[in-house]
């Protein structure tokens, strides 16, 4: 998977998610190209 740029500002990129079970799978997150990046861990 490969993060992308849109020209509305947005920015998409992958986020690996781990649920209670301890699988894993990969997340789209749309953000605000303006914004800080952060990264962001989830438990689903």
């Amino acid at each position: 998977m490969s993060n992308h740029r849109m020209a509305t500002g947005l920015v998409q990129t992958w986020v690996t998610v781990t649920d209670t079970q301890g699988r894993t799978h990969l997340e789209a997150h749309w953000t605000d190209a303006a914004a800080p990046a952060t990264h962001i861990t989830h438990a689903a």
